[in-house]
């Protein structure tokens, strides 16, 4: 029996009808589905590429900003670099950029010749405390002691690095390079107030708070603010910190513009000096108890620091 290829008139519309009742039908059942839950995550960091993420535990981040070529990753560079975060700076309870670094296997923590600077030796090359950046930037930070409350992360750049991050004011770090990075608002506030004791009665109080406002909370601005005084572990040593900082930053569409200013006032009575062992020394004494104190009671040290970097 022949087939007839052509559909009659009456074939055609129901076709048609079912077609339109399947396509009602499909758009009935999106409407009611739920949207799927999208999380966007983003640092607040002032500069468009923001803070590197952290490695499980948040003590140390998976990446750093390696001089004018950015933020990398670790293993995405043939350069060997570490970068420490706030969590670990608050889990250890460090009070300085050498607490942090006793972290790092290549780096020792030292002190300068003839004062009460911090020196760190990188590959065995010393590199002064006023020759660490900040965010970038030489000569900008205290030049004999940083407090740990001034910075967000310690990244730290092993090996030459002149060409990355550009010569530092005193012609030394060879064997590497030490960046901090400044506080900002992250997304979330932040209400930290922190009491602490420790060993020679010594007290500290240190407050940290952090927000952000405006349409779409693009100003923000971060105010640290810490008091720390008395004695120590060594006989008769006094210390004396008093701390202010306020970070601020706008980021928008195309512009980062941040901007801080700090204040640290750095007082040492009665501090335990160097020794060096003279040249033609042929015995070595035995090292006193690491409690004992040969500094003259009249010794003292005083340091004030202002510091107002920003950046656009």
């Amino acid at each position: 029996m022949p087939v007839n290829s052509r559909l009659s008139p009456f074939a055609i519309s129901l076709m048609l009808a079912l077609a339109s009742i399947h396509s009602h039908a499909e758009e009935e059942k999106h409407e009611d589905s739920p949207l799927e839950e999208i999380n966007v995550t983003a640092s607040a960091d002032a500069s468009a590429e923001g803070l590197v993420k952290s490695y499980a535990g948040r003590q140390v981040a998976k990446g750093a900003r390696i001089g004018l070529l950015g933020n990398k990753e670790i293993m995405d560079t043939p350069f060997s670099f570490n970068a420490y975060t706030n969590e670990l700076i608050q889990d250890q309870q460090a009070k300085s950029v050498g607490d942090v670094l006793l972290n790092d296997p290549s780096v020792r923590v030292a002190r300068g010749y003839g004062n009460f600077q911090e020196s760190y030796y990188i590959r065995g090359f010393i590199l002064g405390s006023d020759s660490v950046a900040y965010n970038g930037l030489y000569g900008l930070l205290p030049r004999q002691y940083i407090s740990a409350e001034l910075f967000e992360r310690v990244e730290v750049l092993r090996g030459a690095s002149a060409f990355l991050t550009g010569t530092n004011p005193n012609g030394d770090g060879i064997g590497g390079a030490i960046s901090l990075l400044p506080k900002r608002a992250p997304n979330e506030p932040i209400n930290r107030v922190t009491l602490g004791w420790s060993r020679g009665d010594q007290g500290l109080v240190s407050a940290d708070f952090a927000r952000r406002f405006g349409p779409d909370e693009r100003m923000g601005i971060r105010l640290n603010v810490t008091q720390r005084r008395g004695g120590t572990g060594i006989d008769d040593e006094h210390v004396e910190l008093g701390l202010a900082s306020i970070g601020l930053d706008w980021r928008g569409d195309q512009t980062r513009i941040s901007a801080d200013l700090g204040y640290q006032d750095n007082k040492l009575r009665e501090t335990r000096t160097n020794v060096t062992l003279a040249d033609n020394i042929t015995t070595v004494p035995r090292a006193p108890k690491s409690s004992k104190n040969w500094a003259q009671p009249w010794s003292y040290s005083n340091e004030r620091d202002w510091m107002r970097p920003s950046s656009a």
